[in-house]
């Protein structure tokens, strides 16, 4: 595989080799493909939790289970203070 670099990359994967951590570009370009392809099972794990998370919102609020905003943002205020002061 030919891939031209920008100097900076150049650079890098050269130290890469010479280290003996990859022995090739094409070690490194496939090491850093595996990577990206695992950050984005990640993201899309991640996205489809916060998906699931917000549509038992959206049930619960028209199930009329809602919580006063104003209520809620003292309480946790409450709580900052304890932990700060300590209690």
């Amino acid at each position: 595989m030919s891939l031209p670099l920008p100097p900076d990359l150049q650079q890098f994967a050269d130290r890469q080799i010479a280290s003996g951590k990859y022995t090739s570009l094409d070690e490194m370009m496939l090491a850093g493909l595996r990577i990206l392809a695992e950050q984005e099972q990640i993201y899309q794990g991640r996205f489809e939790e916060l998906r699931r998370e917000l549509l038992l919102g959206v049930l619960e609020a028209e199930q009329g289970e809602l919580l006063d905003a104003a209520s809620e943002i003292e309480a946790m205020r409450q709580r900052l203070r304890q932990r700060h002061s300590g209690a």
